[in-house]
């Protein structure tokens, strides 16, 4: 079977008439009449019923068109495997969740960059979830991600974790705590980083659990921002204890429970084989003492 005629099975199912899915496809309708018969034939099951308003799908159909929608994904995940295997120089596509260069600064990829000349090194910061979708299309070598993804098909290693705190100022009744519940936060005016972060779902998610919406009166995707304004006095900053920061006036305070934010070394499968992914991940391990205090450099747990 060529795999074409799938996108063209594809184009009938979905316009629901030959005549329309022949225009979209510039051939004619007569080809493409051949084309479903001989697929037909090839599977012995008809599927489609042809009728004057156009074709109706028989459950055959359906279940071919399902399956067609899975082959040609992954068709085209490993078409861009292969064009990505085929390139010259090397090149290694790699993607930071929004945030994680807190932990992981540029100066440790620049430093891969250095030591490996003759690769050509692509980076860009994504939204958490845009970073797994980009991960898993295979449109991205390998990734830093927030959180673990046990239903991405993703092999993860955890990295970093960094412990997630209340910023507190000075003047506060909560100023002293030496730990927050996160039922104190109830009616506390608070800012958080937005939803381009998983901190922000994470947050709200466990604030639920404990019977609560939590009253979040500033969104930012900037750190400063968020710290800045708790400075002000404006509320109280839910934030990862990113190492090297400076808080005058206030005071970071720990979570009960277990708050973290988490880094995993993400990629397919298939994409571990890459010895360039290898040798930036084993680089990071091996610059892992550069995010310092608050940030805990882990070993291997792929």
């Amino acid at each position: 079977m060529d795999t074409k005629h799938m996108e063209y099975f594809k184009a009938v199912y979905e316009e629901r008439s030959i005549h329309a899915a022949a225009k979209k496809l510039f051939i004619s309708p007569q080809g493409l009449g051949r084309i479903l018969k001989s697929l037909e034939e090839e599977f012995d099951a008809a599927f489609f019923v042809r009728g004057k308003g156009g074709v109706i799908p028989t459950e055959a159909g359906r279940i071919f068109y399902g399956q067609c929608a899975k082959t040609g994904d992954e068709l085209a995940r490993m078409k861009k495997q292969i064009r990505r295997a085929a390139e010259k120089p090397e090149r290694l596509h790699v993607g930071f969740a929004n945030g994680v260069l807190q932990l992981f600064p540029i100066g440790t990829l620049f430093g891969f960059i250095r030591e490996n000349p003759d690769m050509q090194v692509e980076w860009c910061e994504y939204e958490n979830d845009v970073l797994i979708q980009k991960l898993c299309e295979a449109e991205l070598d390998y990734g830093l991600v927030v959180g673990r993804q046990p239903d991405a098909g993703l092999l993860q290693s955890l990295m970093c974790t960094c412990p997630v705190v209340l910023l507190v100022y000075e003047g506060h009744p909560l100023y002293g705590e030496e730990a927050i519940s996160l039922p104190m936060l109830k009616n506390e005016k608070l800012i958080v980083m937005n939803e381009q972060f998983r901190i922000y779902h994470d947050f709200i998610a466990a604030c639920q659990v404990e019977g609560f919406t939590p009253q979040i009166i500033a969104k930012t995707m900037d750190g400063g921002t968020l710290r800045w304004m708790c400075m002000q006095k404006q509320g109280l900053a839910v934030t990862p204890d990113f190492p090297r920061q400076q808080y005058p006036a206030a005071r970071t305070i720990p979570f009960l429970g277990n708050y973290s934010w988490d880094i995993f070394g993400s990629c397919l499968p298939k994409a571990k084989e890459n010895g360039a992914v290898y040798r930036l991940e084993a680089y990071f391990r091996s610059a892992g003492s550069g995010p310092a205090e608050s940030a805990e450099i882990k070993g291997n747990d792929t």
